[in-house]
């Protein structure tokens, strides 16, 4: 390499560090961009049946955690905020902060448990997303929704971002985040196929870009790798006189896990990625994960990304109401610790809202509604009444796309009644229709065993500095 070009390229890295250190990602669902479709989705018929009968998130408390931060003067939910923080320079929390990403996740939760009370948390990074769960934790809330993706992960769940979260599911919290937008954005593999230090993807190097996104964004995680290996992602533009690089990832070493990620801006023209590394195979796995551009070779198994990636959270894919399918855009399991999607939820909201952030948001509301009429119920029994009622779809039974299926609020709410109906009911709570139903509703195949335990028996091993200690610094994280 010439001096000259080696300036250029020792530039473009310059520039992408100093924009990979305070980015924050607008993942904006690509998946179905060609579809033509109406700005409006139909309503949850059931959810209004649950609200008709009288169930509608009283006494319940759920916090909702976004990057872009909340208006809590919106008039979906303003007399529902008892308490909302900013965690970390970049979200503003308060009046008037605008129709942004939160406060349209918030007005979603409203929707469907309109009388729970909201916690809104705005965070920037990892440190301020361990900062507003333990946050969260300590508001003693019964349910914490994250329409948030943090990519960068290769999802074997010892991320910061993971063990944060399971930790708030350990406390006894109801947790429902996002799947993820990137099914079309996504490539992992093992690395065995090298030429010249270059990972073979199908017949070649070359992952090429679909879409015209003016910014590429894209990130490199990998796994197995031992003391004297790295990795990095370049970008190219192929150009009349051959391929030039464009830019190369830059290492993130503040997580447990390694990775790296690129953030650049591009001339309009075709562009493909390449994963460099050593020049023999090393059996790592490796994950190419991108918010702003499909890839030519993708691997739709596998593209979940964190915090949906951690251990006991609900996590919640993407449906497409008007089509009557899942999203093409919907991340999907399982994960190389086994993790899958374990629901999917109408991903349109009538404002024109979509993705995987509406859906989490819908079932973070329909978990509410389920707290509501069983206070005491576990995470684990939680996510059991959303996933066993649940419409199967795509595959037969239970799989690593759409969970249990798609996601039917009254019958899990009816469920919850089902299972309580031997318990003392709070009249304020539990209106007699849905009661009545429920105890004329037979135990479904899954219900929890009569008997036993409904409060969690597990620790909160960590208190609210050790939620994030290991969050040192900032990272990228997605509103999706």
């Amino acid at each position: 390499m010439s001096s000259v070009s080696a300036r250029i390229v020792l530039a473009v890295s310059v520039v992408v560090l100093a924009l990979v250190s305070s980015l924050v990602v607008v993942a904006i669902p690509s998946g179905d961009r060609a579809a033509a479709e109406p700005a409006t989705a139909p309503p949850d018929d059931d959810v209004v049946a649950v609200h008709a009968d009288g169930v509608t998130g009283d006494g319940v408390d759920v916090a909702v955690l976004d990057p872009t931060g909340f208006d809590t003067d919106a008039d979906a939910y303003a007399d529902a905020v008892v308490a909302a923080r900013a965690f970390g320079p970049g979200p503003t929390v308060g009046p008037n902060a605008g129709d942004v990403h939160g406060t349209r996740s918030a007005r979603q939760v409203a929707a469907v448990a309109p009388n729970a009370s909201l916690h809104l948390a705005g965070f920037d990074g990892e440190t301020g997303y361990g900062r507003a769960m333990a946050w969260a934790v300590r508001q003693d809330v019964d349910v914490v929704v994250v329409p948030a993706a943090f990519h960068g992960k290769p999802g074997t769940g010892e991320s910061v971002v993971e063990n944060v979260t399971s930790r708030a599911v350990a406390r006894g919290v109801v947790v429902v985040v996002a799947a993820g937008n990137t099914a079309r954005g996504t490539y992992r593999a093992t690395y065995d196929r090298v030429r010249n230090g270059a990972l073979v993807v199908e017949d070649g190097v070359r992952n090429y870009l679909r879409g015209d996104d003016r910014v590429v964004r894209a990130w490199l995680s990998w796994t197995d790798a031992g003391p004297e290996e790295s990795y990095a992602l370049e970008l190219y533009r192929v150009t009349d006189t051959g391929s030039r690089l464009v830019a190369r990832s830059v290492p993130y070493e503040a997580d447990r896990e390694p990775n790296a990620r690129l953030n650049v801006r591009v001339e309009p023209g075709t562009h493909f990625l390449v994963v460099r590394g050593p020049d023999r195979p090393t059996g790592s796995t490796v994950r190419v994960t991108s918010a702003t551009n499909g890839l030519q070779h993708v691997t739709v198994r596998g593209s979940l990304v964190a915090p949906a990636t951690a251990d006991g959270v609900l996590a919640v894919g993407a449906w497409n109401p008007v089509q009557g399918r899942l999203a093409a855009y919907s991340s999907s399991g399982p994960t190389l610790a086994g993790q899958g999607v374990d629901v999917v939820a109408t991903a349109r909201a009538d404002d024109g809202f979509r993705g995987s952030s509406v859906a989490a948001a819908r079932a973070g509301g329909v978990a509410a509604l389920v707290r509501a009429v069983r206070p005491n119920a576990t995470p684990a029994v939680v996510e059991s009444y959303l996933e066993r009622t649940a419409r199967d779809v795509g595959v037969e039974g239970v799989d690593a796309r759409t969970g249990g299926g798609l996601l039917r609020p009254e019958r899990a709410v009816t469920a919850a009644l089902a299972d309580a109906r031997n318990t003392t009911v709070d009249p304020g709570t539990t209106s007699a229709a849905l009661q009545a139903r429920a105890d004329s509703t037979p135990d479904a195949p899954g219900s929890s065993t009569p008997g036993a335990p409904d409060t969690s028996t597990l620790p909160f091993v960590a208190n609210a500095a050790v939620l994030f200690a290991y969050a040192g610094a900032r990272t990228t994280q997605a509103r999706v």
